[in-house]
């Protein structure tokens, strides 16, 4: 009988603090030197600010007769982030600093970690490395027994008070957002912070960011693509959304916003698609309802893989509208092969129009309806001037008010500095004009925008005759024409102009069809016009060799 196995011994594994912790090695004040260091979270106070900091960090030094070698300083970080991940201060968290150090001062323990487990690591690598961590605002010094009990007690309150300020911050975001107020986050491109005359901000409208949302609109309704759109704003050195909002927050601050550093983002398609679907610039009124609903349709459209033919548009694509449906007309083409006495073969070209589920009327001939429709065109439209849409947004000159008023202190803060009382005349009658120029501005009535239809210098009927065809085709899908047209099954036909929203303004002249525009306020009926009769009763093709 052989011998039993010995029983193998279990080993257990060491708590992590136990395995990672290194030897401690006893902190000595030969050769100490003081390393002060600053944070910054994105929303700080006075008594947080960098000036107030770098002076306590440096007065307790010098108190002391420790030797500074360099302030760090990570301003705009969040207490969250790991010591050892912050850009100023972990260079200098390492084996081999750009100096040599023994003292880590901060003013208070939350400007350094705001948890536990950040605390005791940080403690744990100093103290193997023979350094300290000194908070004057605690009164800690690391060097001493109870130091570990005292960091790791306020780290714990550190982050209680952390939690609790995240939900103040998210109440008092609510709360602004409800009362219409810009509470200090990110804003959508096309708007910007606006300051109210009594304190407090709201959302105004950026006119830089307004313009070129107005160019990316016109783009993607003539049919280009979110690519092509990003070319465009990457070749013309358009900022983008972040430097955009870098470049407001320079000016809230009286600052040049041409010298502020941009991050040098480059448009990505899935930005500026985004961007043009947004639902809240149609609320701002930057976009019109039917408008973006057509960005929306096009970018989808050219988003959508080819199945079928070319994706060259035809001279009414976009334009044909099925009457019952409103969705667009596909165009068709058929070919047939003919064989004349000759013998020559002939090859026929037959286009048509048709609706895209097929069950509202058959085709119908493009020789048919292409012509009809310009010629009801221009019986309708001819005379009528061609109005351009400018889009007005709204202000209550918060913008104006705000500038004269920091011109107003800037000018002030030298009355003491003048060096004759003829001088600190002048800069009060000054300060005066400014105060008169904001007393009027205040007293102007808010000015809602919207917009207005500005008239050129032609009508409809000059302006079509020297457009191609595919220009033309543009210029109605741009301003929102639709031909509405069907065939129906027993032969009768129906055709109307669907005007575009806000056709009144933009066309006053056409109050003498009222009697012809259509319950919906937006559509000229044109089927009784014409002979009906005529149209389709011969089958022809276009003929191609």
């Amino acid at each position: 009988m052989s011998a039993p196995t010995p029983r193998k011994r279990r080993q257990y594994k060491k708590q992590a603090s136990e395995r990672d912790q290194h030897p401690i090695v006893a902190f000595t004040s030969d050769d100490d030197a003081a390393l002060c260091y600053i944070r910054q979270s994105h929303f700080s106070d006075e008594s947080t600010s960098d000036e107030v900091q770098t002076r306590d960090t440096r007065r307790w030094a010098n108190a002391y007769d420790i030797p500074i070698v360099e302030s760090v300083r990570d301003l705009h970080v969040s207490g969250d982030l790991e010591p050892h991940k912050r850009d100023g201060l972990k260079v200098w968290l390492s084996d081999a600093p750009p100096k040599p150090w023994k003292t880590l001062i901060v003013t208070k323990l939350d400007r350094l970690v705001r948890n536990v487990v950040d605390a005791l690591n940080l403690l744990h690598w100093l103290r193997a490395r023979g350094k300290r961590l000194v908070s004057i605002g605690e009164g800690i010094d690391s060097s001493n027994s109870m130091s570990e009990f005292l960091i790791t007690l306020i780290a714990a309150f550190a982050r209680m008070e952390r939690e609790r300020m995240k939900e103040r911050f998210r109440s008092s975001k609510a709360a602004l957002k409800e009362a219409g107020r810009w509470a200090g986050e990110g804003h959508n491109y096309g708007t910007m912070p606006v300051e109210l005359p009594k304190g407090g901000w709201i959302l105004g409208l950026d006119p830089y960011a307004v313009r070129i949302l107005h160019t990316l609109s016109k783009m993607a309704r003539e049919g280009q693509g979110v690519t092509k759109m990003c070319d465009w704003l990457n070749t013309n050195g358009v900022v983008t959304p972040r430097d955009r909002q870098l470049q407001l927050a320079a000016e809230r601050r009286g600052e040049d916003p041409a010298t502020v550093e941009l991050k040098g983002y480059k448009w990505q398609p899935t930005v500026v698609s985004r961007m043009l679907k947004d639902l809240e610039l149609v609320e701002l009124g930057i976009f019109e309802p039917a408008e973006q609903a057509e960005i929306i349709a096009r970018l989808e459209e050219k988003a959508r893989p080819s199945t079928r033919g070319s994706n060259q548009p035809h001279a009414f694509s976009g334009v044909f509208v099925c009457s019952e449906c409103l969705d667009p007309l596909w165009h068709q083409s058929n070919t047939a092969k003919r064989t004349r006495k000759s013998g020559k073969t002939v090859e026929y070209v037959y286009n048509y129009w048709h609706c895209p589920s097929r069950a509202h009327g058959p085709m119908m001939r493009a020789e048919d309806i292409e012509p009809l429709a310009e010629q009801a065109f221009y019986t309708i439209f001819a005379m009528v001037p061609v109005r351009k849409r400018v889009v007005l947004p709204p202000t209550n000159h918060a913008n104006e008010i705000v500038k004269l008023e920091r011109e107003h202190a800037k000018l002030m803060s030298g009355v003491a500095r003048a060096k004759s009382s003829e001088d600190r005349r002048r800069i009060l009658a000054d300060g005066d004009k400014i105060l008169a120029d904001i007393d009027t501005l205040r007293a102007l009535p808010v000015d809602p925008g919207g917009v207005q239809w500005v008239p050129t210098d032609q009508n409809w009927q000059q302006a079509l005759e020297g457009m191609s065809p595919e220009d033309r085709r543009l210029k109605w899908i741009e301003l929102g024409f639709e031909f509405a047209v069907q065939k129906r099954h027993d032969g009768t036909w129906t055709a109307r102009w669907n005007l575009p929203d806000g056709w009144q303004e933009a066309m006053p002249e056409l109050i003498e069809w009222r009697d012809r525009i259509g319950h919906t306020g937006k559509t000229v009926d044109i089927t009784d016009m014409f002979d009906w009769t005529k149209i389709g009763s011969t089958e022809s093709g276009n003929e191609v060799e």
